[in-house]
């Protein structure tokens, strides 16, 4: 059995295709961490859970600013381009997806989720 030409072009051309997949799929992949430290020597994307440490602000550029605290204590600058979040002050904890930038010493965040307190949990009778 004899392979032709043709056929060897698509086999490359679907593995090249299978590669170029895998690659994307494993950079779309962030870790998930709550520790300030492994965040700042991540060189990939991530996610950096933690709790409001600052109410923030807007800095020079435009952009919202405040500081992340983590279940340690540590803190670290988050900058989104974003606005300010909905319900921020009342934030239980945030998590921000982003990479941290040596040269603005901050995590630069593509995107903030916020988790506030639900107003369908339990309230607590005070007698």
């Amino acid at each position: 059995m004899k392979i032709k030409p043709l056929h060897i072009a698509g086999i490359a051309i679907i593995l090249v295709a299978v590669g170029y997949g895998l690659l994307g799929f494993q950079s779309g992949f962030r870790s998930y961490t709550t520790s300030v430290a492994e965040a700042i020597s991540s060189s990939r994307s991530i996610q950096l859970a933690g709790f409001l440490g600052s109410t923030g602000e807007y800095d020079a550029q435009g952009r919202f600013t405040f500081m992340l605290q983590d279940e340690n204590g540590a803190m670290v600058k988050v900058i989104s381009d974003d606005p300010r979040p909905a319900n921020f002050e009342q934030a239980i904890s945030i998590v921000a997806i982003g990479r941290y930038d040596q040269a603005e010493q901050a995590l630069v965040a593509d995107d903030l989720l916020v988790k506030c307190p639900s107003k369908y949990q339990e309230q607590v009778a005070q007698n």
